[in-house]
């Protein structure tokens, strides 16, 4: 028996990265899982099986685009019999490298339009059958959220913006017994932090040792790993977290402490 034995979990960007880590991890402690994806997440579903997890679908979704989202709501409902205990809003979008007196418009909406928008799209059609008892949402923000980052404002905004998204439905949704919280983690370790490397070696005309450099400049001296970011994330959606809703916990090596 799992700490989350037989409660019914639903994470969007699961195919991979730390999406697949966060359902894996659930999935050790006996959750139900339904992954939310543009494309279908097979390993992550292998992986969900392999560790003792139930895996009940798989759910196609650019929630970018309300049709797809509105569906993605009633096949979700279907697949969890109308009862979902725990949502992780971890889809989301990197943004390119901009400054903003070279923002293109277009790749600002889509940003925002994803990260933020989509968000909110995701959590309004989830929340009618988040279990009435009890519930739990937890929402993937940013260290950015809390500090500005040049050539980011599209990302830095739009995850700032979840932070107030994240406040307000703990506020709307605290008499329903549901607890809304946010992760904000520093650089995590896997491909994506390499891509975003190169990405700002690029923009900022620097070497990749030299981005790398910078931001392991923390105190701890290193990325996240994703399994720590899905153990605060597990610990937010679970009673151990009781009194804690509208909070952002940092897991940033020690780079925000505030």
């Amino acid at each position: 028996m799992g700490y989350f034995t037989g409660k019914t979990v639903v994470v969007t960007g699961a195919r991979e990265g730390v999406g697949r880590t966060i359902a894996v991890e659930y999935a050790k402690e006996g959750a139900r899982l339904i992954l939310v994806s543009r494309s279908e997440p097979k390993e992550t579903a292998e992986e969900i099986q392999k560790v003792g997890g139930t895996f009940l679908g798989f759910v196609p979704c650019d929630i970018s685009d309300e049709a797809q989202v509105i569906a993605m709501g009633k096949k979700v409902a279907e697949l969890s019999d109308n009862c979902v205990d725990i949502l992780v809003n971890n889809a989301g979008y990197n943004g390119k490298a901009h400054l903003i007196e070279n923002m293109v418009t277009e790749d600002w909406r889509y940003t925002i339009d994803l990260n933020l928008t989509g968000t909110m799209m995701v959590c309004r059609e989830l929340i009618p059958i988040l279990n009435k008892e009890k519930a739990n949402i937890v929402n993937m923000s940013s260290n950015v959220s809390k500090r500005g980052i040049p050539e980011r404002s599209d990302y830095c905004c739009s995850k700032w913006a979840i932070l107030g998204l994240t406040e307000t439905l703990a506020l709307e949704l605290v008499d329903r017994n549901i607890r809304v919280n946010a992760v904000c983690p520093g650089p995590i370790s896997g491909e994506r932090a390499e891509q975003l490397i190169r990405m700002h070696a690029e923009a900022e005309g620097k070497t990749y040792e030299q981005v790398y450099a910078e931001w392991v400049n923390v105190p701890m001296k290193r990325f996240i790993d994703p399994e720590e970011i899905a153990n605060v994330i597990k610990f937010l959606s679970s009673d151990m977290s009781s009194a804690m809703t509208g909070q952002a916990l940092n897991i940033t090596g020690g780079m925000l402490m505030n």
